[in-house]
Formats: C-alpha cells, sequence, structure tokens
C-alpha cells in the first residue's frame, strides 16, 4: 500500500463514513421499528435512544473529535499489528 493510498483511505474514513455513535443508532432504530407491531404508524426518530439535536456545537465538535480519536486508535493498531507480523515473516524466513 503506497502512501497515497493509506492517506486517502483514512481520508474517507474520517471524512465520508457515517461511523459512530449516532450512526450505530440509527441502525439499531431501524431494527426496532422493523420489529414494531403497534397499530399507529411511528417514524424512525421515535425508536432512537439518544436525540442528538439536544447537543450544543461544543458537544457535537467534543462527540466527533473523540470518534475521530477512536477510529485512530483502531487503524493505529491494525497498522501496528500489520507491521510486526511483516517483521515476524522476515525474522522466521531469515533463519538457517
Amino acid at each position: 500500500m503506497t502512501a497515497r493510498e493509506l492517506t486517502e483511505w483514512q481520508a474517507f474514513y474520517l471524512y465520508v463514513e457515517p461511523f459512530g455513535g449516532k450512526f450505530l443508532d440509527m441502525q439499531f432504530a431501524s431494527l426496532r421499528q422493523q420489529n414494531y407491531t403497534g397499530k399507529e404508524k411511528k417514524g424512525l426518530d421515535d425508536f432512537m435512544l439518544y436525540d442528538y439535536s439536544l447537543l450544543t456545537a461544543e458537544q457535537k465538535e467534543q462527540e466527533r473529535l473523540s470518534t475521530a480519536k477512536l477510529k485512530a486508535q483502531a487503524q493505529a493498531a491494525e497498522l501496528r499489528g500489520f507491521f510486526a507480523s511483516k517483521v515476524n515473516d522476515q525474522k522466521t524466513a531469515n533463519k538457517p
């Protein structure tokens, strides 16, 4: 993987993909909505566990930063594991 590909991959997951708490909450809300057997028609917002519209701008920024930090830590751990496996492979290949 080139440095350019890695940078594009990181930028894609940082700015494009809708991962995070709100996305997961929307997924679970859609599952709850599908399993709802009531007579009245309810929307997706009725099944959300957390109201994201009540957050202040500072709270939204703090949530965005904490989500980005967790993503970066996960990516760093994956890269460390990848490079460690490559080093281990080279060490075993170089043994006589």
